[in-house]
This record gives structure tokens, C-alpha cells and sequence, in this order.
């Protein structure tokens, strides 16, 4: 892929979203050139959609997905000549199951993240982290997983192990997303936050300020910015929430919305 058909795809993404657009295009130019299959780090789903637009682009390239269940949201991704067969196994996935205490503790998401991070771990290396409430288990590169028993024994002041499972061991976890309808003043950003979670405009704007915000997992510190159908809006201690439908205006020109949420 030549530097002048990466400057000319670059327009159509959003100017954050350069520095990866730059990347998986040495991904795929590294395929290219090597004639061989390139296994990327775990991807979040905007960067799929981006891969997946810039190979759509590379005559004779495929590129295929695995996050270790049918609809994960983090994902690694084979960028291949497209005559190679691909198997499960070339996506290097790990499933551990988090052994710990439950009669007398509980953990938390950002708890198992935060001790991963704690140990050196890089957030690229780590999958989807699930639970039914109670037990827990994240997909991992399988590269790391000696590195993981040995040196994240403790979540908080819990101590734990770590086993090593099947993938049809998997926890299935149940969809939380909740739809609801509002009023937006505007698709700014954090018109949006405040409208959506029914918190102060103010306190909305310092939310995102102090980087409490990600727009498409990405940290996003413009208040102003303008969000579209389809994005997804993460606010540290709030939750999630992403538009799916604009529904014209209100009588009082105010932009009539639905969308799906996830409360903290």
C-alpha cells in the first residue's frame, strides 16, 4: 500500500484515528512484501472496521478475526494472502479462569485490568474480560500466559490463580444493554454524556476533560466533539451508552433519540 493511498484513506477517518490507520497499513504492507500471514494485537471493533476497510483495499489480502467467542468485542486479527487457510489456532488465544475466594470477596472488571496493567502487562495483549456476576475469565495472548501465573497472584488484596481452560468453558455472558429515548440540545459530545447518564452539563464537560471519557475506545478531551449513530461512548464510573436512531426534532428543536445503555 503506497504512501499516497494511506494519505488518501487517512481523510476518511477521523485525524486520532491517523496514527492506527498508519499502522495496519505496515501490517498489510508487511503481508504484501512477505507474502506471509501478520497476527495482530487484540483490536477493539472501530479498529476491525478500519483493518477491515484498508485490506478490502489490498488486491489479494484477507484478513480474519478471532477473539475467542462468536461476537467478542476485542479481537485479533490475521492479515493474509488470500489463499491461506487460516485456523483457530494461528490466533495465539488464551482462555484463563480467575480461581479466587468467591464466599468471601468479589472482583471487579477494572480490579483485574488495573492488577494485568500493575504487572507490566500491556492492555494490547488482553482480550475480553467476562463474568456471570460471579466467576471471571479474560482471553489473553497465549504468549503471555506464563508471564500471568507467575507474576499476577493477587486482585486488590485477594489472592489468585489462574487456569487455563477450554474455550467451550467459556463464561456466557448476558447482554446488559438497556434501550431508552431522549432529548439532545446537540450531538456534541458532552451534550450527549449529560443528556444520556442525567448528570449536569458541567460536570459532563469535566468528565471529558479529565480524560474520564472514550469515544470508540478512544480517550476523547474535546467536549465539542460531534458524535454520530453507531459510536460508543465509554465514562469512567457511568457506564456505556451508544445512539442508534435519530428521530427528527422535537417541537421544541430538540434532537429526539434512541439509544442503548449500560449503567454503572
Amino acid at each position: 500500500m503506497s504512501e499516497g493511498t494511506v494519505s488518501t484513506i487517512t481523510q476518511h477517518f477521523r485525524p486520532e484515528e491517523a496514527a492506527f490507520i498508519q499502522q495496519a497499513s505496515d501490517w498489510i504492507r508487511q503481508s504484501e512484501d512477505e507474502y506471509r500471514a501478520i497476527l495482530t494485537r487484540f483490536l477493539n471493533p472501530r479498529e476491525q472496521y478500519m483493518l477491515t476497510t484498508l485490506v478490502n483495499r489490498s488486491s489479494g489480502l484477507m484478513v480474519k478475526y478471532d477473539g475467542g467467542y462468536a461476537g467478542a468485542e476485542s479481537q485479533r486479527a490475521i492479515i493474509t494472502p488470500d489463499i491461506f487457510p487460516v485456523a483457530q489456532a494461528d490466533f495465539e488465544l488464551s482462555l484463563l479462569t480467575i480461581d479466587y475466594p468467591t464466599k468471601y470477596t468479589t472482583l471487579q472488571h477494572a480490579s483485574i485490568l488495573g492488577a494485568l496493567m500493575h504487572a507490566g502487562i500491556k492492555r494490547a495483549v488482553v482480550g475480553d474480560i467476562l463474568s456471570d456476576g460471579q466467576a471471571w475469565q479474560v482471553l489473553v495472548d497465549a504468549r503471555m500466559v506464563a508471564f500471568i501465573q507467575q507474576n499476577v497472584t493477587t486482585i486488590g488484596r485477594t489472592k489468585i490463580r489462574w487456569t487455563i481452560c477450554p474455550r467451550d468453558a467459556r463464561i456466557v455472558m448476558q447482554d446488559d444493554w438497556v434501550e431508552a429515548f431522549g432529548l439532545l440540545p446537540s450531538l456534541r459530545l458532552d451534550a450527549v454524556v449529560a443528556t444520556t447518564f442525567a448528570i449536569p452539563r458541567s460536570l459532563a464537560k469535566t468528565l471529558i476533560t479529565q480524560q474520564q471519557v472514550r469515544l470508540n475506545w478512544a480517550t476523547q478531551e474535546k467536549p465539542d466533539h460531534t458524535v454520530a449513530i453507531g459510536d460508543l461512548i465509554s465514562v469512567r464510573k457511568y457506564g456505556r451508552v451508544k445512539l442508534t436512531v435519530l428521530d427528527g426534532l422535537s417541537k421544541k428543536d430538540k434532537i429526539k433519540v434512541l439509544y442503548h445503555i449500560i449503567r454503572r
